[in-house]
């Protein structure tokens, strides 16, 4: 049984004349202490992106590079039932307001739990937190080619893409997210002074998370059958792609439970974890940090 009802795929552009650097920091961060707080999550990883490392996964270079790829970072975040979609869309208003101090546009697709899965995933930890390590993590975003319809291109990126990098010997993970159209006229949610809107040929139809141990194995995999099958494939099926390499994730929920990254920022639960400080992983310091501090003078007062 899939435990997902729905994910989502929100792609984030930096604010104009934000470093990327920084557009990382403040989103892990700041912003994320809001988004952590709201409730209906059951899984939340952010994926920090980078275009020019994307162009080292193999056989890439022959595929059309898609005009939309200006967004690096890349929220994924799942609903276990629609009940828990709406109580997060109802409760956004604060994320909302922050948005803008981050974000120049943000695009939020949604992939319905049948057309949202992991066929893989032999990686030692399903909720890292932070760099990767000696791990080559990409994300392949593609829009189709235009001879297909949607359950036709779903049906054959399954076929033919996503179900062979899943046999390869030499990938740990192969996750597809099958995203629905972006229709403009019916979102809602929208954030003050940050681009929401997007064109129907800019948009994306899918999303493949695909994850080698180390380098030798994506070396090995580059002169792989495999390897040829899925970049014809994908050239054939795709009319165009952004091949993003993950520099980092983080993941805040996971499972239905708020992370330690959640709770208290990607940052500072890295020290926690570098210093073996347990004591702050006890029940009572969770307590103790969701309380609202109601005898503290409030900023604004």
């Amino acid at each position: 049984m899939n435990e997902i009802h729905v994910a989502m795929m929100n792609l984030l552009w930096p604010r104009q004349g934000l470093a990327v650097a920084a557009f990382h920091d403040y989103w892990s961060g700041a912003h994320t202490q809001i988004s952590s707080r709201l409730p209906g999550i059951h899984q939340y990883f952010q994926h920090h992106l980078d275009l020019d490392l994307g162009r080292s996964f193999p056989g890439s270079g022959a595929w059309k590079q898609h005009p939309n790829s200006g967004f690096r970072g890349d929220a994924e975040i799942t609903f276990a039932e629609e009940i828990h979609l709406r109580e997060f869309a109802a409760s956004l208003s604060p994320l909302m307001q922050d948005e803008q101090n981050v974000f120049d546009k943000t695009i939020s697709y949604q992939a319905p739990g049948q057309f949202t899965k992991t066929l893989r995933d032999d990686t030692a930890d399903d909720s890292p937190n932070g760099d990767l390590g000696a791990v080559l993590k990409y994300m392949i975003y593609t829009k189709a080619a235009p001879s297909l319809d949607r359950d036709g291109f779903r049906a054959a990126f399954v076929e033919r893409v996503s179900s062979p990098l899943a046999e390869s010997p030499d990938i740990s993970k192969v996750r597809h997210r099958l995203v629905n159209f972006y229709d403009n006229a019916a979102v809602t949610l929208l954030a003050p002074n940050v681009d929401n809107h997007e064109r129907p040929e800019n948009q994306f139809d899918a999303s493949l998370e695909v994850v080698f141990a180390d380098a030798f194995a994506r070396r090995r995999f580059e002169g792989s059958e495999i390897s040829s099958h899925v970049t014809a494939a994908i050239s054939e099926i795709c009319e165009s792609t952004v091949c993003m390499r993950v520099l980092r994730t983080f993941t805040v929920y996971n499972h239905g439970r708020i992370t330690l990254a959640g709770l208290r920022t990607p940052q500072m639960a890295a020290q926690i974890i570098a210093l073996g400080a347990t004591n702050q992983l006890d029940d009572e310091n969770f307590r103790l940090i969701l309380r609202e501090h109601t005898f503290l003078r409030r900023y604004d007062s």
